[in-house]
């Protein structure tokens, strides 16, 4: 694999959770900044789409650790609810994302593919030195994720349930 070339798969355990919760807030990407929280910087849509639907684009910015943000596309490739987000992305990162949901006793499973190549010039020429930073970075951006999400679909929950108790 070359130096700028990354794949990661993880899975993410969301407790008390539905899947379709799970796929509801995934398939909302301009959600990222409200539960992905110091890592999406921003998610904007940029196009005129009420419901999520395959094509659909977003500007995102996101940083780690390391001390620089990466600018990107990211559009919609497939959703087929209530168990699959899949994702492209353009920019400083050439790629693809996709989350595959499974209920899992009273919570959810999300297994996590994230293949990706570093596009932006300056970055992709010190890839072959800076891989392990790279990676270490990506590594400290997931546990952010996993949380955030387990902490916005319960409060989406608790939102929920209050209101259907008025």
């Amino acid at each position: 694999m070359a130096a700028h070339v990354f794949r990661f798969e993880e899975g993410w355990d969301i407790p008390g959770a539905g899947v379709e919760e799970v796929y509801d807030v995934l398939a909302h990407g301009e959600l990222l900044p409200l539960w992905w929280k110091g890592v999406y910087l921003e998610a904007r849509k940029l196009t005129d789409d009420a419901e999520p639907r395959v094509g659909a684009q977003l500007a995102a910015k996101v940083r780690g650790f390391l001390p620089f943000t990466l600018d990107f596309t990211i559009e919609a490739t497939e959703l087929s609810p209530p168990h699959r987000v899949a994702v492209t992305t353009r920019g400083d990162l050439d790629g693809a994302w996709s989350a595959t949901l499974a209920q899992q006793g009273d919570g959810v499973r999300a297994d996590l593919v994230f293949e990706v190549a570093i596009a932006r010039p300056g970055m992709r020429v010190f890839a072959p030195l800076l891989r392990p930073l790279f990676a270490l970075n990506h590594y400290w951006t997931t546990p952010k994720g996993e949380k955030g999400l387990r902490e916005f679909v319960a409060a989406r929950r608790r939102i929920a349930t209050a209101s259907s108790r008025e």
